[in-house]
């Protein structure tokens, strides 16, 4: 229940207090006095947007503070998931800077606005007069309908797997996309993976590859090298070897004199015997260097292949080739992938599609069961508001395909008078017609939903009289279960309430400035008078207000 309001620099309201009563209260006052002003800082208190406009003092914040009372309505479920503190007297608040920033509090924590606006609809529904046109919004039927069918658990299951299957339609339609693309360019990929799968995809292969063609491209040279080698260690007129050993020798012979001296013998020696295996080793090499005209050219058309590669694909080196190799292999893999994976998706789509059908079709069976019970209780509302002769229908038609609310379509089919034919609301229905319409439907919700507060923005448009009162003595008869605050140019609607509000403006100072009066029961039935004959009202004017209020 909303307690209290305290509005600070709201376009043309400086400061305002109110505290509304847990029944029907009723704002009052001219048109063009700031009723529609007040509304929008409620607005602001609940969560809707804003920006620095709405400052009247455009140097000063603008603070919107509202008190609720929310003790009775098992909300500490909703304080521990948004991590916030509970409190039974809750207070949220509101303020705009003046550069357009703007914050939100729940007990003074700071919140989004999503979060404000989670805990606000749980608690305060605000009903404007131009929110009759979401009659003919037939979703907002299919809402109000799950709502009173208790749909709510059973099509949130429904929602999720209705999500999954959109998705999974997407990821569908993306595979065969790419696949349809990569088909195009299949035999080209195929071809460009055929031929690198026929050279040596081996950096160690490609190097040994490359010392043997040196080795074969220059065995004539190199024979001929190692051979001179051998004469000169072994055929030259001065042997080497043989000076060594002589010299070896010598050193022998007086190596006791000195031990350095012998130490540089056994260096000789070393030298000496070094020098025999180097000679082995390149005799061998020398045997085993043989030209090979028919090997040569193998190695030399795959290095001109290798090579021919690398310019194709403008690459560096073996290394880049085999990587080339791998994302070409890569992408001929996935497009075997994709039909498989594609099938597997089809296969979950058509469970998806199964249980979406299953479902609906509770769903829709819970609104038919709903409809018509909720089409009864609307015509008895609108007969109490003097439309002794309005009927109301729901009409299903199933779909094709499920969408995100289900398989079925609802349309909300309205006769005012007596003999007319049911038809949608966008062809029948006037102004005041509809705002009965929408209070009856709105008063049935709430008991349903049991909102703690329902505010009434000019429900009263298009009525007058005798219906009039009617309307009025509905909102007091729902003000017994739910907090009710209506704003009204009507009398027979005014005194129903229990509580009454002044809305008027003072042209004194340089701004005009809006302010807010609670009025005792004398003064309401004074400005009551005065909605019935003018300024000036007259003795009966009093008395006929008196009596509407007493009523």
């Amino acid at each position: 229940m909303l307690s209290s309001i305290s509005i600070r620099n709201y376009a043309i309201i400086a400061a305002a207090d109110i505290s509304f009563l847990p029944q029907l209260n009723a704002i009052i006052g001219e048109t063009g006095a700031g009723k529609s002003i007040l509304m929008g800082a409620l607005g602001l208190a609940l969560g809707k947007r804003a920006d620095s406009h709405v400052l009247m003092d455009k140097d000063q914040k603008c603070v919107i503070e509202a008190h609720l009372e929310i003790a009775p309505y098992q909300l500490s479920s909703y304080f521990e998931a948004h991590d916030l503190d509970y409190h039974d007297s809750t207070i949220i608040r509101r303020e705009i800077t003046p550069n357009g920033k703007s914050r939100a509090f729940i007990n003074d924590l700071p919140v989004t606005l999503e979060t404000l606006r989670g805990l606000t609809a749980q608690l305060i529904d605000i009903h404007a007069q131009q929110e009759t046109r979401d009659l003919e919004d037939d979703t907002f039927f299919i809402r109000v309908l799950d709502k009173l069918a208790g749909n709510e658990s059973l099509l949130k299951e429904y929602q999720s797997t209705y999500k999954r299957y959109k998705t999974l339609q997407s990821e569908i339609a993306r595979f065969k996309e790419n696949a349809a693309q990569f088909a195009k360019e299949y035999d080209f990929v195929k071809f460009q993976f055929d031929e690198l799968q026929q050279i040596p995809l081996s950096e160690e292969l490609w190097s040994e590859m490359e010392d043997e063609i040196g080795l074969l491209q220059n065995a004539e040279a190199i024979q001929s090298g190692l051979g001179h080698v051998h004469e000169i260690l072994e055929n030259a007129p001065v042997n080497i070897s043989d000076l060594l050993s002589e010299a070896g020798k010598t050193l022998q012979s007086i190596a006791s004199f000195h031990p350095d001296i012998a130490h540089a013998k056994d260096l000789l020696e070393d030298i000496r015997l070094q020098l025999r295996e180097t000679d082995r080793q390149l005799q061998h090499l020398q045997n085993n260097t043989m030209g090979d005209e028919g090997r040569l050219q193998e190695l030399s058309e795959i290095q001109s292949s290798v090579n021919r590669l690398m310019q194709k694909h403008h690459l560096g080196s073996m290394k880049e080739l085999i990587d080339l190799y791998r994302s070409l292999e890569k992408k001929l893999a996935s497009f075997s992938f994709s039909d498989e994976k594609v099938a597997a998706l089809e296969a979950e789509l058509k469970v998806c599609r199964e249980q979406l059908i299953q479902d609906a079709g509770k769903i829709q069976q819970n609104r038919r069961s709903a409809s018509e019970p909720f089409a009864r209780d609307i015509t008895t509302l609108l007969k109490d508001m003097g439309m002794p002769y309005a009927t109301v229908s729901f009409d299903f038609v199933g779909l094709s395909e499920p969408d995100r609310n289900g398989m079925d379509s609802v349309t909300f089919l309205f006769a005012p008078n007596k003999g007319s034919q049911l038809k949608s609301l966008d062809e029948v229905g006037s102004g005041g017609e509809r705002s009965r319409l929408m209070l009856a439907i709105k008063s049935l919700i709430a008991r349903q939903m049991a909102l703690p507060t329902l505010i009434f923005d000019e429900i009263d448009t298009g009525i007058s009289g005798e219906v009039a009162k009617k309307v009025g003595e509905l909102l007091k008869q729902i003000a017994h279960h739910h907090q009710v605050i209506t704003i009204t140019h009507l009398p027979q609607i005014a005194a129903s309430a229990g509580k009454h509000f002044l809305v008027y403006k003072n042209h004194e100072s340089a701004q005009s400035v809006t302010h807010i009066e609670a009025l005792d029961r004398n003064s309401a039935v004074t400005e009551i008078a005065k909605m019935l004959s003018g300024d000036n009202p007259s003795a009966a004017a009093m008395e006929n207000a008196r009596l509407l209020m007493e009523g």
